[in-house]
């Protein structure tokens, strides 16, 4: 099943639309704008009728919603079609916040099953033709864990290549764990990188999608240098705040 997209210049490098329950991974420098592109999917997916769960790690929840208000996405007139995972390296397991909202240790694997299986709870209550997209951004923190860094990398790799129950859409940074990172880039149907150039403007190049025309011309994503500022500046923030806490795992 194919999703027709809606911004113009999506259209250009995605002339049919995006598949569904495929998975795609958008692989970049620190600083490329990669989580905004995670977003734009998101945005695009919900306005079609599909469920989105999303895993936060180096941001905040309310940065999200204030982020995606901006795209010209109000996530509260979509209560009951996302669900968000936020990563929590100083707890054991999961912690329930709100109906729609949870705590998680995603860096160990078995709490991802746990976390997406109250994800599905919640979101199955509402019908929609194209399922669920589960959205993750610097997926690569969780490997600065010593004791976990290998398990988590298998399970995340696994599940891009294997889960066709639903539509996974992650970004990584390709400045540490290369070795790893390339592996992942190998197991997504779908491979997209991005960079930045100053000043501040964010390009967008597709490498491989399944089951759908793409155009490998790499093109600037339409978004305002405040914009690309604001995001550059919480993921520097997100990275201090977890990278100790991970390393300790």
């Amino acid at each position: 099943m194919i999703m027709r997209l809606e911004a113009e210049w999506l259209r250009e490098v995605l002339p049919e639309g995006f598949p569904a329950n495929t998975s795609t991974l958008v692989s970049g420098p620190g600083g490329s704008g990669k989580p905004l592109i995670g977003y734009i999917f998101t945005s695009e997916w919900l306005r079609k009728g599909g469920r989105v769960t999303s895993v936060l790690t180096s941001t905040t929840l309310e940065y999200l919603k204030d982020t995606m208000r901006l795209l010209g996405t109000d996530l509260k007139e979509y209560y009951s079609r996302v669900f968000f995972i936020e990563l929590d390296p100083t707890i054991e397991d999961i912690e329930i916040v709100e109906d729609d909202h949870v705590k998680a240790n995603l860096v160990k694997p078995d709490v991802w099953d746990k976390a997406l299986s109250l994800a599905n709870i919640y979101l199955s209550n509402t019908p929609s033709e194209f399922g669920t997209m589960i959205v993750g951004a610097a997926l690569n923190l969780l490997f600065f864990s010593p004791t976990y860094r290998k398990a988590i990398h298998e399970k995340i790799k696994g599940l891009l290549r294997a889960d066709k129950t639903r539509t996974y859409f992650f970004t990584v940074n390709t400045d540490v764990f290369r070795d790893m990172i390339e592996e992942l880039e190998r197991a997504s149907d779908n491979l997209m990188f991005s960079r930045m150039e100053k000043p501040m403007k964010l390009f967008l190049r597709i490498e491989r999608v399944k089951g759908a025309l793409f155009n490998k011309t790499e093109v600037e994503v339409p978004l305002s240098k405040e914009l690309l500022e604001e995001i550059r500046k919480e993921a520097e923030r997100g990275k201090k705040n977890l990278i100790p806490a991970i390393k300790r795992l």
